[in-house]
């Protein structure tokens, strides 16, 4: 099928897609602070998948607009760079993230008297084999916890290029390569290593990048089609019924009927490191579900100035931010018992100030853009819309130029990166 050659949609951005990636940062939030009491209303409570299955899958939908349409109208090099930018981007805010998390911890040990806490998030290593360990750091091999899933998505990334080479050739074929790899993964245990500790990364990309290439794909039918996924009454029901079994596994804690099937475990197993299948169903279950939510429901009415759509369009900045204050808020409530003040003051004041950021962030963009001219404001604008698939990106004011008698040169590209 060839995608370029198919009537693109509205070029508008999809605020849907904003939102959800805004609802699965909070999400992830209020899940890096254990034992608050707000942890038992996110989605991993309801489900076999959670919010970093949600995430990953969005970036894969957003990567088909934000590199596909680039790659697609020719401009394969230019895509390329642009996406191993952005996973450069993410190599440093994870180095930041992680030399931060040492600092929390180091003075929440010296402040707070609590050494122990120095034990947690693989901390350890550093103390006992220091120069190992700084190797595994700088590299991102040495991943601790709460701060490992950036290094996944950068490799996903790193991957795009060879992705979008496959669904140029057939979406159908990018799939099944991409199934493939993951099961091969679980298979053979393909994982990058974890050095100095034995073992491999927890977000292991060659498992991942099944999560990302299915967002990818239903990207890319949202640009040729309109559609993401096409509505089947059968499909909805199958849906809710595999959710509502997912549900009432943990619920009533039913696991070990999982483990008595007569299947491999990646087949009945819950593994979040290889994506497990009944994960992958579950994570495929409740997109189908929303995807195809009725045009009237508040999940299909999403507008721009919807709040958690605002948090999604900075997902980045807004994830470093959220990341440094669920780290301080493990060493706040490190040895307490949840206590619903507390908890309340806590998990609220990260979330508003999350959403400070956010609010920070687009009326910047509004701000350089009146202040420095419409065309630094293109520039920096979050919410300026994607050009159609396969648009000569120079045609605008090349035309404009032309018809202003001026010279009729093409306009280098110049990508918005």
């Amino acid at each position: 099928m060839n995608i370029a050659a198919r009537p693109p949609i509205s070029a508008s951005r999809d605020h849907r897609v904003d939102f959800w990636r805004g609802i699965a940062l909070v999400m992830i939030f209020i899940n890096h602070v254990p034992g608050n009491l707000y942890e038992n209303f996110t989605s991993r409570n309801f489900g076999f998948s959670d919010a970093a299955e949600l995430f990953v899958f969005l970036a894969g939908f957003a990567s088909a607009y934000a590199y596909g349409r680039l790659f697609f109208a020719g401009h394969r090099l230019v895509a390329t760079l642009k996406a191993w930018r952005r996973a450069g981007v993410l190599a440093l805010v994870q180095l930041m993230l992680g030399t931060l998390a040492l600092g929390i911890f180091s003075w929440g040990a010296l402040a707070l008297g609590r050494g122990e806490l120095l034990s947690r998030i693989g901390l350890s290593q550093f103390i006992s084999a220091p120069i190992e360990t700084m190797i595994g750091f700088a590299t991102m091999t040495h991943q601790l916890g709460y701060v490992n899933i950036l290094p996944m998505y950068a490799v996903l990334l790193l991957m795009l290029p060879a992705l979008l080479a496959l669904a140029r050739m057939g979406l159908n074929l990018m799939l099944g390569v991409s199934a493939t790899l993951w099961l091969l993964a679980a298979v053979f245990g393909i994982d990058p290593p974890n050095y100095p500790l034995p073992g491999g990364w927890f977000f292991n990309p060659f498992s991942w990048q099944l999560i990302f290439a299915i967002g990818l794909y239903c990207g890319f039918r949202r640009i040729e089609g309109g559609l993401s996924v096409p509505f089947r009454p059968w499909l909805m029901a199958l849906a809710g019924a595999y959710c509502m079994i997912a549900f009432l596994t943990i619920r009533f804690d039913l696991w070990s009927w999982w483990g008595a099937l007569p299947f491999p475990v990646m087949l009945t197993g819950f593994d979040k490191t290889y994506v497990s299948l009944p994960r992958l169903l579950h994570t495929l279950a409740i997109i189908y579900l929303f995807a195809n939510a009725a045009t009237t429901s508040p999940f299909s009415t999403v507008t721009r100035d919807n709040p958690f759509a605002m948090l999604g369009r900075h997902s980045l900045p807004v994830f470093a931010l959220g990341t440094v204050l669920s780290l301080t808020g493990q060493v706040i409530k490190y040895d307490q018992t949840s206590h619903f003040l507390t908890d309340t003051l806590l998990i609220s004041a990260g979330i508003a100030i999350q959403f400070a950021l956010a609010r920070f962030l687009d009326w910047w963009a509004v701000a350089q853009k009146v202040v420095l001219g419409p065309k630094a404001g293109r520039a920096v604008d979050p919410t300026r819309a994607e050009r159609p698939l396969g648009a000569d990106p120079s045609a605008g004011e090349a035309g404009q130029r032309a018809a202003a008698g001026s010279s009729a040169g093409g306009k280098r590209l110049k990508p918005a990166l």
